[in-house]
């Protein structure tokens, strides 16, 4: 994993307190968007719960669809 040096604007009581928080702020960081991406990741999926139920086709249907489809993807050999 690569590192990349990077600036940003907080306000100042909430550095402060993330300064108390952790003698990292980097690290802190990290955590944080860390958790902050894996909360998004889990809202999304919750979010398309069920968007597939008034779906006409069947999943097989639509898998042969994409398998069949001229731009090759999900191409399989036999």
């Amino acid at each position: 994993m690569s590192l990349v040096k990077t600036s940003i604007t907080i306000p100042e009581d909430v550095l402060q307190q993330a300064k108390e928080a952790s003698d990292n702020f980097s690290s802190l960081v990290t955590q944080a968007l860390k958790e902050y991406l894996r909360k998004r990741a889990v809202k999304k999926a919750i979010d398309s719960f069920g968007a597939w139920e008034e779906r006409e086709e069947s999943s097989v249907e639509i898998v042969n669809k994409i398998r069949a489809d001229k731009r090759g993807y999900a191409k399989r050999s036999h």
